[in-house]
């Protein structure tokens, strides 16, 4: 063996390597005694000279696992060793370190692979630290609480090292209790020199066979679970994976024993800077359920260790699957990181379908502003610019805290700053690049606009000759939240563009206002003021967390629960059409919902809110309709006044309501639904309209009040009707009696030669006589009795039975009454 050579002496045969090759990260050796004592240990027949550091009683230890010890098992062979610390309760020592050897120079893709313990009642933490060649030493990863199985793999990121450095684990003690912490089978990943990564598709996954690339995170509470159909938690979660229905995906369980605030992290394996064009990473997820927390994407760097927020989506997003596509441009070896918490027990979030593919990511219809501004010009007329930005504005208490896109402050948008030199009046105006005549039907787009100072935001169709149409305006401070607008674009034959324009309202430093996520669609607007939930939640939104305890979800069919809410939409009676609706299974007995409209502005002739709600189960709470305004929210009023209210089991339909408001100053609609004493009782809405002017209802009379009125009429009729009659009957009488007269002055001989002939005549007057007499007899009866069951009808109607009922079943029986009048005429 000469001196330049490393004899591999557990090997068979004479096999020697160069020197260089040991410690190198790489098994060189047939049975790799060239990387003994280098770092990788499982601790089965030594400690590969990782050593204890510590100052104070409580050592680092190899231990063999028993039933005795904690952990009983150890991670390589169960029956084998792993490194341990013991710290006693009480015990002043602060921490026990153990220490690796001196680690070799290592490529900038190096991760360390180790499987850790800390035991259920530990008060205490682990710590990873990594300490430089001059002594300097840097926190990697640090874990406080226990681990839920016996032993916990973590993937730490090293990054490139030019000199030798070493790894110390680090237990921290908590004097209140007593507690172990062990770590065992310490390995080292893409560390070698010459390793290069694989390309960018192979880290792409649909998580069919396992987390391909992917590795859980050790730093939080939980792990991302393997599903398939639906998830254990009803009402929440995919119903089937994002790549076939039927395959699996990866989501986060919500329900106990998980808690609020509980989060799993999946990390890719470190990667290659993202080269001149950057590399587009997509993935799909969803987030369905009344108390969804929130998903997160960070881009992480091992030197120097940094974390950066890249996108970000909180609450309930739909029961859809949804894609992100995020132009990643880091020029450092980084890795990806996906973060799901925990918001409540009916909030699973799910991942699917994760892919990477070099440049950027395909051209959409939707502008995010992420990677420029799509075309999108300044015009040139303008005397202020509108400004790509991300983060806050540079104005206090105006302007969004982060894009639309991302929610993050990495995100792009474009905003119209104001100034204290702003004129009222003062214009700025963007337009798009120029679309076809046949393209798109509706403009959609959201808007931030929060400031006392706010003036107006203006979306024009303008022609190719330049002529302008108003399709959408607001004006005033809208709170401080991204809102969602659209718009119906008109009938054309030219090319045309969208403009979108911001109108300053005068000199002031709180008039901030921006646009984000800029999109043509070929579906169809629905009205201006109108909200059938078939898309999306149009400009309705629920209110911020940690103000209610369950969101308004979009839903359509059945309920998932059982006796409760509808079974079809209203707009299209379908179990295809959507709704919002509560989960009366999520919260508890008193727990509120808040769906929170646009801010409106004041109207002479007021407003007028119409909906459709549904209010079906043996414990239906109570559904309300507040208007608020800045005022009443400034004094800690987050409803406002009560306009409407309904409680309880209403049904299985779906029923009208209006509400008629009237406001001198910018206000808004909340529905607030409370939840029953148990669960069984979802509450649904549909088809809300909001229009300028009152509400149309038709006059109610108050037949009880009008009844002696209806009685004395009537009454006072049938005596007119019988003074009419007896008149009649009199002058009848007397015209035969002049008959009479006038036949007895002629002499005896004319009575007999005519007696045949007037005796004729005279039955001939006073069959006349009879028959007029009838006929007005039968005319005026047959008046009466429509006259007592027009009465009748209009005392009945209404619910109240008339004093004239009676005379109804006179003229008209029902069939009991027929019957009744049958049997007694047989008999």
């Amino acid at each position: 063996m000469q001196d330049n050579e490393f004899f591999c002496w557990q090997s068979q045969g004479k096999v020697c390597i160069l020197a260089t090759l040991q410690c190198d990260y790489h098994l060189d050796c047939p049975q790799g005694e060239d990387e003994a004592g280098c770092g990788p240990c499982t601790f089965e027949n030594d400690q590969c000279r990782w050593t204890d550091v510590s100052d104070g009683q409580s050592k680092w230890q190899r231990q063999r696992a028993s039933n005795n010890t904690e952990p009983p098992t150890d991670h390589t062979a169960d029956t084998g060793y792993y490194m341990r610390v013991n710290f006693s309760k009480g015990s002043t020592q602060s921490e026990a370190q153990l220490q690796s050897p001196p680690l070799s120079p290592s490529s900038p893709y190096c991760q360390i692979r180790f499987h850790f313990h800390i035991s259920a009642e530990s008060a205490g933490s682990l710590r990873v630290l990594m300490q430089q060649a001059g002594g300097s030493e840097a926190i990697l990863w640090s874990r406080s609480h226990s681990t839920v199985s016996h032993w916990s793999p973590e993937h730490l990121p090293l990054g490139l090292h030019q000199q030798p450095y070493k790894v110390l684990f680090s237990g921290m003690n908590n004097a209140a209790a007593s507690h172990v912490v062990a770590v065992d089978d310490i390995s080292f990943l893409n560390c070698e020199k010459s390793y290069q990564p694989p390309a960018l598709a192979s880290f792409g996954c649909s998580f069919e066979d396992g987390l391909c690339a992917w590795v859980q995170g050790a730093e939080d509470q939980l792990d991302w679970l393997s599903g398939a159909g639906p998830t254990q938690t009803s009402n929440t979660g995919p119903a089937g994976d994002h790549t076939s229905s039927k395959g699996k995906y990866l989501y986060i369980e919500s329900s106990s024993p998980s808690i609020k605030g509980d989060s799993a992290q999946l990390k890719s394996s470190l990667l290659p800077p993202a080269g001149e064009k950057g590399y587009c990473f997509s993935f799909w997820y969803h987030m369905f359920g009344a108390t969804v927390g929130s998903l997160k994407m960070f881009l992480q760097t091992s030197d120097p260790l940094e974390k950066t927020l890249v996108w970000q989506k909180s609450g309930n997003q739909g029961d859809e699957w949804l894609q992100v596509q995020s132009h990643v441009n880091l020029q450092k070896v980084h890795q990806v990181v996906l973060e799901a918490a925990v918001g409540g027990e009916a909030g699973d979030i799910a991942i699917d379908d994760i892919s990477l593919s070099p440049g950027a990511c395909p051209v959409s219809d939707l502008c995010d502003f992420e990677d420029g501004s799509c075309n999108w010009e300044q015009q040139a007329a303008s005397d202020s610019e509108w400004i790509r930005h991300q983060g806050y504005t540079h104005n206090p208490y105006t302007g969004p805290e982060s894009d639309h896109t991302t929610s993050t402050p990495t995100g792009h948008y474009f905003y119209l700053p104001s100034s204290s030199t702003d004129r009222a009046g003062q214009k700025a105006a963007m337009f798009s690049p120029l679309y076809p005549a046949d393209k798109g039907s509706c403009v959609q787009l959201w808007y931030h606009m929060y400031g006392k100072g706010m003036g107006t935001l203006n979306v024009y169709q303008q022609s190719e000759d330049g002529k302008e149409a108003l399709i959408f305006s607001q004006t005033g401070d809208q709170g401080l939240l991204w809102r969602f607008a659209r718009a119906s674009l008109l009938p054309r034959l030219h090319p045309y563009r969208i403009v979108v324009e911001g109108v300053k309202a005068g000199p002031t430093q709180e008039g901030d206002m921006a646009i984000d996520d800029v999109q043509l669609t070929d579906n169809q607007c629905p009205p201006r003021g109108f909200c059938d939930f078939e898309d999306t939640m149009c400009s309705w939104s629920n209110l911020g967390e940690g103000v209610d305890q369950g969101d308004w979800l979009h839903g359509s069919g059945g309920s998932p629960n059982p006796h409760t809410g509808p079974s079809v939409d209203h707009t299209t009676n379908s179990t295809q059409g959507h709704y919002v609706y509560v989960d009366s299974f999520v919260g508890e007995w008193g727990v509120s919902s808040f769906l929170v409209s646009d801010v409106l502005q004041p109207s002479t002739r007021g407003h007028c809110l119409t909906f459709w709600y549904h209010m079906f189960g043996n414990h239906v709470g109570t559904l309300r309709v507040y208007i608020n305004n800045r005022k009443m929210q400034a004094g800690g009023d987050e409803v406002g006044l009560l306009k409407w209210t309904e409680t309880g089991n209403k049904g299985e339909k779906w029923q009208m309501a209006n509400v008629s408001v009237t406001h001198d100053e910018a206000f808004w609609f909340v529905f607030v639904y409370q939840r029953g004493r148990m669960a069984g009782g979802d509450v649904a809405l549909d088809d809300i309209t909001i229009i300028p002017g009152s509400c149309y209802t038709e006059p109610s009379i108050d037949h009880s009040d009008n009844k002696g009125m209806i009685v004395g009429l009537a009454v006072g009729l049938i005596v007119l009707a019988g003074i009419i009659i007896f008149i009649v009957l009199v002058m009848l009488n007397q015209n035969h009696n002049k008959m009479n007269q006038q036949l007895f002055v002629n002499d005896d001989d004319a009575i007999n030669q005519n007696s045949m002939f007037d005796l004729y005549d005279c039955r001939i007057d006073v069959s006349k006589h009879d028959v007029v007499t009838g006929i007005l007899f039968f005319f005026f009866f047959f008046f009466f009795i429509r006259l007592f069951k027009y009465v009748s009808f209009q005392g009945t109607q209404h619910g109240t039975e008339s004093d004239f009922s009676f005379f109804n079943k006179i003229y008209d029986p029902s069939p009991q009454a027929r019957e009744a009048t049958t049997s007694s005429t047989d008999a």
